[in-house]
């Protein structure tokens, strides 16, 4: 079972623009640093709390064959459930852009076979995990 909040919006402005403003400072967070390749460190601060992670998944606009875009990441707070934050983004008529974004925290992390969840920072998630064991 997995506890999931999901929500899409429709903006007026091109899939571009809604990329750069969504993976830039300000929108997920006031200090955001993604290293925007599967595998890569993330890492969210705002108001003095900060989230670390991992990016699972990036198809940015410029790789994607005319069709949307998709942000997948995983992140937690220093000793928190990790949750998975998908971005998708699809060209709309008259140069608008649906956002969906979903958010999901697996059920005890998804290990429930023994096998943690990939990440990095010392947290419970990401690929440095896997490299430590």
């Amino acid at each position: 079972m997995t506890e999931q909040i999901e929500r899409e919006l429709l903006l007026p402005a091109p899939l571009e623009e809604v990329w750069e403003v969504v993976t830039a400072p300000g929108w997920l967070a006031d200090e955001v640093r993604l290293d925007l390749f599967p595998g890569g460190d993330a890492r969210f601060v705002s108001d003095g709390s900060a989230k670390d992670g991992w990016v699972e998944e990036v198809l940015a606009p410029d790789t994607a064959d005319g069709g949307g875009a998709r942000l997948a990441f995983w992140w937690a707070e220093a000793g928190e459930t990790a949750t998975r934050v998908e971005l998708t983004l699809d060209p709309e008529g008259d140069g608008q852009t649906r956002l969906r974004v979903v958010e999901t925290r697996p059920l005890e992390r998804l290990d429930v076979i023994g096998i943690p969840l990939p990440g990095s920072g010392g947290t419970t998630h990401g690929p440095a995990l896997l490299a430590a064991a």
